[in-house]
Order: structure tokens, then sequence, then C-alpha cells
């Protein structure tokens, strides 16, 4: 009987509702419908496997641009869509165009098992319940941007752009839903078809240049094997979620090597691949731009670095890279400018990060900060290798700049330190004292380089194998081992994969969801959990759906836990107080024994007194 329990419940890491498989299928008609349109838009010569990438940065410059300069409502502007992808589908059908690779379908088929377990998570992430699904909530719920007349009241940081929110909001849309998993998807879906790309990039390593038409399962593992397992910069409580921060780092690497790819066609004297190079480029780039806020930095990184390169390799005539520029500069800029415009003009209701005033600056925590990011650094010992092997064959090639693997290797630098040096500058002049000493979130801002770093290994490998030790190992011998990886991988770490179900996340959507009912538009709810990490707070500002409004908590990591409680129970105009842990302090301020392991909802009654009006158990 136990055992049947313990597989039964081991089971619902894959399969846990119908809900999954509507996802599945609202995610995937998404992307099928972004890989038409980058088809039909792209023609024949494309590169087949940035379909997806293409597609998706038109969506973005339409959605972007008729929510912004027209009044028609998300919706209508989904049916546009909708009806230009159908027509795209049809052309690239009847021409023959076709979507996708070889390589795509062999690696979606080898991570089946990893694509339907993110088809059953859901959110469970503090800046998923504060941003990353709370948008394409509103997004669904108003069919507009926010502004004045139409905030998005709940959500940390409305002016950020909304490519990735475009994702999941279309894939609700069709579902009939919000789809909380369409993030985790889609984040899966965008390494996979990245490591088909990877199989292209050692093609050209090992001088083969029709390798990614024909290629064979040992290698799609591996490629797949290095977008996920063995990525250093891949963290499940990230890519499995709704953050947007996957989705950057396989937008920027992707287009870190279509720039190269235009870099080696400028050297071949080949102006027509080049332009086509270019423009694919620009619209990655346009896509890039419309991320996230600090995705702009790197999109002006990818353009510098592609020009510095051009200017100091001997085989590029400038002129010729230069003459590129209006294919690569202008969609990015067009999609910066129609965004900025929106947000300037209700800068009020629309929040994102902003640079202090130069005075305002912690210029003198420099040192501090510096020596911050560099622990974090020695802590991630296998992207530090690779960080550091990036850094001296990037100044080799950047000096030398004869190779392929040279410019390869000096475009991936520059954008790598610089990035770090605008993580510097964010830190000096946009974070608080606090996150700045302790550099916040530096290692999840590096993930953004995640997919350049493992570019440039698979790159390096595969060519030091090719002119080193091709002839001395077969390696086909070993094609059954990531095979075998990826397909069981999954399984092995499957309780890691689905943290969402970890009990107290599960304990506090419940109770979120349950007390939802019992709260009006007029209440007033504090949040006391001074043993929890305060995200109890962010799962109940989603669930309850009401209007009741979240004024405040407390956590662990509050210095006073007493204090705000004890203020709350004084003001007269909260109406609630959950309670999902305690100190001894809070038996006299509520005037009663606190139970361990439930958590209380507490409702002021009439004549003032505070009311148990529902308990709940801790799980387990």
């Amino acid at each position: 009987m136990l055992i049947q329990i313990m597989l039964t419940d081991y089971s619902r890491n894959f399969i846990e509702s119908v809900d999954q498989f509507i996802a599945l299928g609202s995610v995937g008609l998404v992307w099928i419908g972004l890989m038409a349109v980058g088809a039909a838009v792209r023609g024949p010569e494309r590169i087949r496997e940035i379909d997806h990438l293409v597609g998706w940065s038109v969506l973005s410059l339409m959605f972007t641009g008729l929510g912004v300069f027209t009044t028609l409502a998300f919706p209508a502007i989904a049916v546009i869509a909708g009806i230009f992808a159908c027509g795209a589908l049809f052309v690239v059908i009847r021409t023959g165009k076709g979507i996708g690779t070889r390589a795509l379908v062999q690696i979606l088929v080898l991570a089946l098992p990893l694509i339907l377990l993110a088809a059953a998570i859901q959110g469970s992430q503090w800046d998923e319940f504060t941003d990353w699904l709370v948008i394409p909530r509103y997004m669904l719920e108003s069919g507009a941007f926010p502004s004045a007349s139409n905030p998005y009241a709940n959500a940390s940081f409305s002016g950020y752009p909304y490519s990735w929110h475009y994702i999941s909001y279309l894939s609700s849309l069709i579902a009939g839903e919000l789809l909380e998993s369409a993030g985790a998807l889609s984040n899966v879906f965008l390494l996979l078809a990245a490591a088909a790309l990877l199989v292209r990039l050692v093609g050209h390593a090992v001088e083969d240049e029709n390798l990614h038409r024909r290629p064979v399962w040992g290698l799609c593992a591996f490629a797949a094997l290095a977008m996920t397992l063995i990525n250093p910069t891949f963290a499940q409580k990230v890519a499995l979620t709704a953050y947007a921060d996957t989705s950057s780092a396989v937008v920027t690497g992707t287009a870190v090597i279509v720039a190269w790819f235009c870099l080696e066609a400028l050297v071949a004297k080949d102006q027509l691949a080049a332009r086509r190079y270019a423009i694919s480029l620009g619209l990655l780039l346009l896509l890039l731009v419309n991320l996230k806020q600090a995705t702009l930095v790197l999109a002006i990184l990818i353009a510098g670095g592609f020009y510095i390169v051009a200017f100091r390799d001997p085989g590029v005539r400038f002129l010729s890279a230069l003459k590129l520029g209006a294919y690569i500069v202008l969609p990015p800029l067009t999609i910066y400018l129609i965004w900025r415009y929106h947000l300037h003009s209700d800068p009020v209701s629309i929040r994102e990060l902003s640079v202090r005033p130069f005075d305002k600056w912690y210029i003198e925590l420099i040192p501090q900060i510096v020596a911050k990011i560099g622990l974090i650094l020695t802590k991630k010992g296998y992207y530090l290798v690779l960080f550091l092997c990036l850094l001296g064959f990037g100044l080799r090639g950047f000096w030398h700049s004869k190779t392929p693997f040279d410019r390869f290797a000096a475009l991936s630098m520059g954008i790598v330190l610089g990035y770090n040096a605008f993580l510097l500058f964010a830190y000096v002049a946009t974070f608080g004292p606090g996150d700045a000493l302790r550099a916040a979130s530096y290692w999840r801002y590096s993930m953004h380089l995640g997919m350049i770093i493992v570019a440039f290994s698979v790159f390096g490998g595969a060519k030091l194998w090719h002119e080193r030790w091709s002839g001395k190992f077969e390696i086909a011998r070993l094609k059954w081992l990531p095979v075998a990886l990826i397909l069981v991988a999954p399984f092995i770490f499957a309780k890691k994969l689905r943290f969402d179900r970890a009990p107290m996340t599960v304990h506090y959507r419940h109770v979120g969801a349950a007390i939802s009912p019992l709260l009006g538009p007029d209440d007033q709810i504090f949040v006391a959990d001074p043993k929890g990490s305060g995200e109890s707070a962010a799962i109940l500002g989603f669930e309850v759906r009401t209007g009741a409004k979240n004024k405040g908590f407390v956590s662990a990591f509050n210095p006073d836990r007493v204090g705000p409680v004890k203020s709350a129970l004084d003001n007269p105009e909260m109406t609630a107080i959950i309670v999902y842990t305690q100190l001894p302090e809070y038996r006299d301020f509520f005037g009663q024994e606190f139970e361990a392991g439930l958590s209380y909802l507490f409702k002021r009654g009439v004549a003032g007194n505070w009311q148990v009006v529902k308990t709940w158990p801790h799980p387990g």
C-alpha cells in the first residue's frame, strides 16, 4: 500500500491533470504559428533553426505597435496575429519551405519526459506572483497595456517590455484561462530549439556544413544536454518558471551566433549572405530589446561587438559592415522608441527601475561590490572555469583575429565583459545599498550570458576534437551515453525539478485561494510569517482576487518581527490578518493561544475585537 502511494505521488511529477495537455496544445500552437511566420518572412535561404525567434520578433512589433498606437483590444490584435500566422503557414506549406529542422524534431522527441514535466508545473516563485504571472492575467482581464485608466496595481514592474508576456497571454487566450505552465513550457522549448542551433554550430566547427541536415541522435542528445543538464547556468527555479531570464539568455546567445555568421560572410566577401544574416540579427535584437529592461544593454553590446570585431579583423571590409547598419539597428530602435513613447505618455502609473542622480550613486561601495561578485563567481566553479577560458581565448582572438574561432571568442568575450560592467553600474546607480552590497540577483543576471558561454564551449570543444582527436578516438562509440542521460535525467531529478510541489508552497496557495472568497474589496490584510521567507505574502496577493489590499507582511528577514504585527492589530483600518507562523509575543497581542502547525485567519469583529475565522493545518 505504501509503495503504491509513493508511486502514485511520483507519477504526479509528470501527469497531474488534463490541464497540462491543454497547456501543451495551447503553447505548441503559439510556437508553431511563430515558426510559420518566421519561415514566411525570411524565405528559403534563412537559418531555419531561428524561425520561431524571427516570428516572435514580428509578433512583438505587431502587438506593441497596435497596442500602443491604436484602440484595438488585445483579443482583436491576437485574432489579427492568428490570421497572419495561418496565412504564413499556408504559404510555407504550399511553397515547400517547411518549418523547423530535423535536429529539432529529434531533440523534442528525446526531451519528451522533460516537456511533460514542464507542462505540469505551476507558479511557485516570488517574482512569478508579483510580476511574471500577474501581468499576463491583467492582460487577459483588461485587454490593454497598463495606463492611468488601466493600472496593473499588483504588478511590481508593469513598465518592463512585454514580448515575453505575449507568449503567456496568447497561450492562455487559446486555453481560455491563465496557463501558469506556459512560461516553463516555453522556456524548455527555447532551450531545446537553441540546442538545434548548437548542432549547426558544431557542423561549422568540424567543417561539415551539412551536419545539421542529417544529425545523429547522439549529437542531438548532447546538444540538448548542453542547454539543460550540463549548462553551467541552468537553474530549475528559473528555467522551469515564468521568469524571462531563460528566454533572454537564448535570444542573446542566438543573436551572438547570427552576428558571427554575418562576420564570416563578410570575411568570405559574400555580401548577399551577410545582408541576410544582418536582417535576421536586426529582428533578433528587436526581440531582445523588448524582453526585459536590462536586455537593451545586451542588444547594444552585441551590435557594438559586431562592429568592433569587424573593424579589428583584417579580412573584413569595414565599409561593407557599415552598410549593414540599417538592417541591424533600425528594428530594435523602432520597438524601443515605441515602448518608450508609451512609458513617457503615462509615467506615473507604469513602474520600472530608474537610474538615480549622480550624487546619489554608491561609488564608495564599488570595491565591496566587486569583492562580492568575485565571491559569488568562486562558488560557481564550473561557470568560472568556462568564463576564464572565454576571457583567455577572447583576448587572443581580439588581438589576432585570424580564424572563425578567434572572431567568435572575441565577440563573445566583449559581450560578457561589457554586461558584467553594466551590472556593476546597475548596483552603483540603481539598486539600494543593501542589494548593492550583496550583489543581489547577480547570478540570475549572469544567466543571460549562459548560452554565449555554452556556445563558445561547444564550438571550441568540437573544433579541438576535430583538429586534435578525431583520428585517435571514434566518438560514435559513446553516442548512446547522451541519449540515455537526456531520457533518464528527468526521472532521476523529478522531485528536484518539481519544486512547485514543495509542501509549504502548496499550503500557501491553498490558504490564499480559500481566503479569497472571505474578503471583500474594502478589506485590508496583513501577513504575519516571522519564520518564513515572506513568499507567503506574495502568494496571498496573487490568490486573493476580490480587491482586498495587501497592506504589508513580516518575515524572518525583518529586523523587527513583533512591532509591525502589533501596529497592524492597532490600526483601525486593518480588517484581516493571516498568521502562518508565530512568535511567543503574538499570544499576548491576539489574546489567545496558538497551536503549532496551524495557519490562522483573523478578522476584526463589529466591536473592533479580533476573531479567528478559519484555520488550516500545515502539511506533514
